[in-house]
């Protein structure tokens, strides 16, 4: 009983997740059952991840306000979503409960060896590094938010040795399997979206993505310029403000591509411009739309165009690698044929080198033009049949 004649009650907290050592709470009140019934909820607040009792918030309670004020309105949707389950599945069980400014490396530490260990008295089973390695960077962020509010001086997570994650191995396809693969193509669609990954090594979002006002003349040049990609969201999605997105249907959308890198001018072999040119004049569809659809009309759908995929590598007799691998095709050929870095990352869309009205400031527009006819010659030895070249002035 305290000075002034009210209960006090104290009740032990579950130990800290990174040392193990005791934790209580206290609270007071004016009979005994209610000061331990304040206690008891206050330690229940805790536990999930609530305020901590000196007025600091706990990991639990930042990682809210941070998804919530920075993350949602400033990040793709799916971006936030992916944030969320991490943050519920991998940090908040672990160290949710502890105070900002307590956390300590060993409190990282613990949440990677959650991940890569696993949880037997949980069922989780043990997962990659790679899994704790996004998580440590999710973490990592938030905490130089933290640090950037003041209310911590320093982040505990620059203190912890993020975690190990193997190479990830990507089995790709040569160059003449590539052309095998677009030789055996029936469809002419699909046959333009194969080269569209492996000459230009574009990302699936930005080829499923193209739109015929991309097709543009530039430096007297064909060329793709690539604005958007296309992705797909939740039905009941609602964009973060300023947010470049275009609705196209329930759950598809144009959006802008992740950086502005992403946002890049590429030269076009001359045949495949052509072939787009005319599939876009035979096939037109609202202006500013994707050019490539389903054959019900509507924008591709990422499954549709993986369908299709399997279906040319079976086709070809090839092995079923993934989509993104043409991408990795297309980067090691510009590595053979000895394109400069700054040239293959212009293409590959890494350099934030940006858009003007003669191609790059940069990089010499031949040079782009240059590097993608090797890629396409390069495929051609491998069994095509067509002859490229570029238009030139």
């Amino acid at each position: 009983m305290t000075a002034d004649g009210r209960w006090r009650a104290t009740v032990s907290l579950s130990p800290d997740p990174a040392d193990g050592s005791r934790r209580r709470v206290t609270a007071v009140g004016a009979t005994r059952a209610q000061a331990l019934k304040r206690a008891r909820d206050k330690a229940l607040e805790i536990e999930r991840g609530g305020i901590d009792p000196r007025g600091m918030p706990t990991v639990g309670e930042w990682l809210d306000r941070w998804v919530d004020g920075i993350v949602a309105l400033r990040r793709a949707p799916n971006t936030t979503r992916s944030y969320r389950t991490r943050i519920g599945t991998d940090i908040r069980p672990v160290i949710g409960a502890v105070p900002l400014d307590r956390l300590r490396p060993s409190h990282i530490r613990a949440v990677e060896n959650r991940i890569v260990l696993g949880d037997a008295k949980h069922g989780l089973k043990p997962r990659s590094g790679a899994t704790a390695a996004v998580t440590h960077s999710i973490l990592k962020t938030a905490l130089d938010a933290a640090v950037a509010e003041g209310l911590i001086r320093t982040n505990p997570a620059l203190a912890a040795e993020p975690p190990r994650t193997a190479p990830a191995r990507i089995d790709t396809l040569t160059p003449g399997q590539a052309a095998a693969v677009i030789r055996a193509e029936t469809d002419p669609a699909w046959r333009i979206m194969w080269r569209l990954l492996f000459v230009l090594g574009l990302r699936e979002g930005e080829a499923m993505g193209v739109t015929a006002r991309e097709l543009v003349r530039s430096d007297g040049l064909d060329c793709l310029l690539v604005e958007w990609q296309l992705k797909e969201f939740d039905r009941d999605t609602v964009m973060p403000p300023g947010f470049e997105a275009i609705r196209l249907d329930g759950r598809a959308w144009l959006t802008r591509p992740k950086t502005r890198a992403g946002r890049r001018l590429i030269p076009l072999p001359a045949d495949l411009a052509r072939d787009m040119r005319a599939y876009a004049a035979a096939h037109p569809v609202p202006d500013g739309t994707p050019m490539f659809r389903s054959r019900r009309g509507n924008p591709l759908r990422r499954q549709s165009l993986h369908d299709a995929w399997h279906r040319a590598l079976d086709r070809a007799g090839m092995p079923r690698v993934r989509v993104h691998s043409a991408r990795h095709t297309a980067a090691t050929a510009l590595a053979r044929l000895g394109v400069s870095d700054l040239a293959r990352e212009a293409i590959m869309g890494h350099a934030d080198i940006g858009v003007t009205n003669t191609v790059y400031t940069h990089v010499d527009a031949g040079m782009l033009a240059g590097a993608i006819d090797g890629i396409d010659r390069l495929i051609d030895a491998g069994g095509a049949t067509h002859t490229v070249a570029h238009e030139r002035p």
